[in-house]
């Protein structure tokens, strides 16, 4: 079994790289405004916050932390493949399908998330 934690880790330069570009750019000025975010993975099996500040910092806890942006919430298989997709481990065709929710608490996630979501879950 993959863990979720360790996905979100190997992701995390990626997504923190992108990000600090974004904010050093005019659209700087647009981003900064969706920062902070938190959003939690739960698998049922693993609860993985993925953290980013206003700088553009990303950190990953293996808990869920408080308050939520968004809280992800599929089966284990139905994440772990999409993050290793999303981390080139596996191709996009073979992320396992499954139900999955996205459920928001604030508008600045609903919105960081519609805009994400075809880049980060295959």
């Amino acid at each position: 079994m993959t863990c979720i934690s360790g996905l979100l880790a190997r992701l995390a330069p990626e997504i923190e790289a992108q990000l600090k570009l974004a904010l050093a750019g005019l659209a700087g000025l647009f981003v900064r405004g969706y920062l902070p975010q938190t959003w939690v993975f739960d698998t049922g099996i693993e609860r993985v916050s993925l953290i980013v500040d206003v700088n553009g910092n990303v950190r990953v806890r293996s808990e869920a932390a408080e308050p939520a942006d968004v809280l992800i919430t599929a089966t284990h298989d139905t994440i772990s493949t999409g993050l290793e997709a999303a981390n080139r481990l596996r191709s996009k065709e073979s992320v396992i399908r499954g139900p999955s929710n996205a459920r928001f608490f604030t508008p600045k996630g609903e919105a960081a998330f519609n805009f994400l979501k075809d880049k980060l879950l295959p």
